[in-house]
């Protein structure tokens, strides 16, 4: 064999070992990206980053395996924000490299829309939610990888106002708008909706929540244990 044929042979002989080296510390981890508003960030639990670290402590008991945390939530962002904050590379990068992603946006767009949910002007409404599903579309077009099989997980938004949740006009609203957000969903493949909104109805607010909007620890704990849920679902999820 000439000396040039020899070394052809080493070199894929190691490339196909560091190949197989990569792949099986891929089984030893699965990474996510949380992308969003202050929901994504955890606002509100002082504890373990709000629902993300609830998923993160549930998948490694579950699996033995670690979940590595990428948690890109910043406060007050609407989806117009987030769409701009892709606009890193970095960013936008790590989202595509990860196993799994989580979108927590949409309430920022809806609550201005809403004047805090003080007024529902159906016109209004709608004029934001076609802003919001334009945007949305967008943004998982950016962190998706072409013919990739990981899953992007969109989470709805819920009425914060518990105490009223069976009876208020702001109901109607937000199931709406979750509706638009079902719908951008089925737009594309590997796209998944979590509902949230029926998780607080009934429940005693000073309970569940750290203020008037954001979940304290055991209110994220709730949508940590529905997301968790719906991941294991999944097929690739470990």
């Amino acid at each position: 064999m000439k000396k040039s044929s020899v070394i052809i042979v080493i070199c894929l002989v190691v490339l196909l070992a560091g190949a197989l080296l990569v792949k099986s510390f891929s089984k030893e981890e699965m990474e996510v990206t949380a992308l969003g508003d202050s929901l994504a960030y955890g606002l509100g639990d002082t504890e373990d980053n709000g629902y993300i670290g609830d998923v993160q402590e549930r998948y490694e008991e579950e699996t033995d395996k670690r979940l590595v945390m990428n948690d890109y939530g910043v406060p007050n962002d609407t989806s117009t924000d987030l769409l701009k904050r892709l606009k890193n590379k970095e960013i936008a990068e790590t989202a595509k490299n990860s196993d799994f992603i989580f979108i927590n946006i949409g309430t920022n767009d809806f609550i201005k829309s809403t004047d805090r949910l003080t007024k529902f002007d159906k016109k209004e409404l709608q004029t934001n939610q076609e802003i919001y599903k334009d945007n949305l579309n967008q943004i998982i077009k950016k962190v998706k990888e072409k013919d990739s099989a990981k899953t992007i997980y969109i989470l709805g938004i819920y009425n914060p106002k518990v105490k009223y949740a069976d009876m208020s006009t702001v109901n109607e609203a937000i199931l709406n708008w979750n509706r638009s957000t079902i719908q951008v969903t089925k737009d594309h493949q590997n796209v998944a909706f979590i509902r949230t909104d029926d998780l607080f109805i009934n429940k005693n607010k000073k309970d569940y929540f750290s203020d008037n909007l954001h979940p304290n620890e055991k209110g994220y704990a709730l949508i940590g244990k529905r997301v968790f849920d719906t991941i294991k679902k999944n097929s690739n999820y470990k």
